[in-house]
């Protein structure tokens, strides 16, 4: 009796297809109003930043920068302090970043904006006015209305306890009811 080898051939091409698929580099590692960006993206973000900048800080912290972002870019829209990509670029190689993948692109823009409202020469300029009151406008409301999804590697995304929290296994949490 003579076995086709066709049939082992099709099923290993299969599996070979399938597992290129759920490889490392598509595991979603944040989702932030549908814009996906993948463990091995965050993980180049949170690398590439700590090379420009002055204090590291991990992928929580990038995530919770990747989360601010769809409201700091409403924020800065139209205004003189908006920012352009070139202009993020810019910053990014003059801390050695010089091929910023998306995640990092994205972080560093956030950053940049939120290094802008900190800043009193441009939040006092007259022509930042309207910045400012769109700025003093948003709430914990419209931060919680932001669609972020967090790989569980890097915890739950939780507006209420300042972003992005540790997860608990079900299995280390304390009942106390018992």
């Amino acid at each position: 009796m003579k076995r086709s080898r066709a049939l082992p051939a099709l099923a290993l091409t299969a599996a070979l297809t399938l597992a290129g698929c759920s490889g490392v580099g598509s595991d979603p590692g944040v989702s932030v109003n549908g814009q996906e960006f993948s463990v091995a993206e965050l993980q180049e973000a949170t690398a590439q930043l700590n090379e420009a900048a002055e204090q590291p800080a991990g992928p929580q912290q990038v995530v919770a920068d990747l989360a601010l972002l769809p409201l700091l870019e409403e924020v800065f829209a139209g205004s003189p302090a908006d920012l352009s990509e070139n202009q993020v670029r810019k910053v990014l190689s003059a801390g050695g970043v010089d091929d910023p993948g998306p995640a990092t692109l994205a972080a560093a823009t956030s950053r940049q904006y939120q290094l802008r409202l900190g800043d009193p020469a441009i939040m006092q300029d007259p022509e930042m006015a309207e910045v400012v009151q769109r700025a003093q406008a948003v709430t914990q409301e419209d931060l919680a209305a932001v669609d972020v999804e967090v790989n569980p590697r890097y915890g739950d995304w939780d507006v209420d306890n300042g972003g992005v929290v540790p997860e608990v296994p079900e299995w280390i949490r304390f009942d106390t009811a018992g």
